[in-house]
């Protein structure tokens, strides 16, 4: 025979546990959203060589490579710079790193790298990122390609790029680390003394 507190108190915990479980799905399910590269910078593959031909006329060159990435840029030495979601194209002459703006629906430059200004390149990998650093005499750059789906980085795309752009005769030495963005502001907290 089953005693009725012990049956009470096991109805009680089937309950609590099935709360728990429909609340951390419910919560998880809110977790699903759209990276934020995909949501900001349009990019279609198929479409985007012509697209971009159309948006900068100056870029005659064959593209070589294209697709997502993100841009860091500062200058020389530095290991923190402005952060960018963006779209590349690098020909044989340049890689060219541009922004989207919705408002006229045209790819906008952010950076245009002539290959034969380059000083040196460097490729920093940690855990399954990649990152192409880039620099010139007065700037540094560093790059990840992204997959098209946004939201992670495609580390053999930014290898490819790597070796392409070394292919180009670019001195290559050994990164010292990670390009990151600024750290987001910290709020202060000031004790407040009164005496009595």
């Amino acid at each position: 025979m089953v005693r009725p507190q012990f049956t009470e108190k096991y109805g009680a915990m089937r309950f609590y546990y099935s709360w728990f479980i429909l609340s951390l799905t419910v919560l998880l399910s809110g977790c699903n959203t759209t990276p934020y590269d995909k949501a900001t910078i349009y990019y279609d593959r198929a479409q985007f060589p012509a697209q971009i031909i159309r948006d900068h006329p100056t870029l005659t060159d064959p593209i070589l490579q294209h697709g997502r990435c993100s841009l860091i840029i500062a200058t020389p030495g530095s290991n923190t710079g402005t952060y960018y979601f963006c779209t590349y194209a690098l020909t044989t002459n340049g890689l060219f790193v541009q922004g989207w703006d919705a408002k006229t629906l045209k790819y906008v430059e952010i950076v245009h790298v002539e290959l034969s200004m380059l000083k040196t390149i460097s490729i920093c990998s940690f855990l399954r990122t990649n990152q192409l650093q880039l620099t010139e005499e007065r700037r540094q750059m560093a790059l990840s390609a992204s997959i098209d789906e946004g939201g992670y980085v495609d580390t053999a795309a930014t290898e490819r790029l790597f070796e392409a752009i070394k292919s180009k005769g670019v001195f290559v030495v050994k990164s010292e680390g990670m390009m990151r963005p600024p750290a987001p502001p910290a709020q202060m907290f000031i004790p407040i003394i009164i005496s009595k």
